[in-house]
C-alpha cells in the first residue's frame, strides 16, 4: 500500500496517507503518568471500510494495552471480527 507522510511533530504527531485516499492520524499527549493515544482514520469511502478500520484499529490498540500490562492478547482476527460485528451495530446505514 502506498502513503505518503503529510505531518511529523516527534514523539507528538504522525499523520500518513492511507491509500490513495483516505488518512491516518496518531496524535500523543501526556496524561498525568500516562500517556493518551489519539488514533483517527479518516476520509474513508465506504460504511464497509469504516466497519473493518474501526475494528482493525481497535484490535490492534487492545493487543498494544494487552501487551504493555503483561497479559497475553486474543488472537488478532478473532478479536477483529467481534469487534466488526459490534461496530455494524453502531455505525449508522446511510
Amino acid at each position: 500500500m502506498l502513503g505518503r507522510i503529510v505531518a511529523c511533530a516527534p514523539p507528538h504527531l504522525l499523520t500518513y496517507t492511507w491509500g490513495e485516499n483516505s488518512q491516518v492520524t496518531f496524535e500523543l499527549s501526556r496524561q498525568a503518568d500516562k500517556v493518551k493515544l489519539v488514533l483517527t482514520h479518516s476520509r474513508l469511502a465506504t460504511r464497509e471500510d469504516m466497519l473493518g478500520v474501526a475494528a482493525g484499529w481497535h484490535a490492534h490498540v487492545d493487543i498494544l494495552i494487552d501487551r504493555l500490562n503483561n497479559r497475553q492478547p486474543e488472537s488478532f482476527w478473532p478479536l477483529h471480527t467481534r469487534l466488526e460485528a459490534e461496530y455494524e451495530q453502531l455505525i449508522p446505514l446511510k
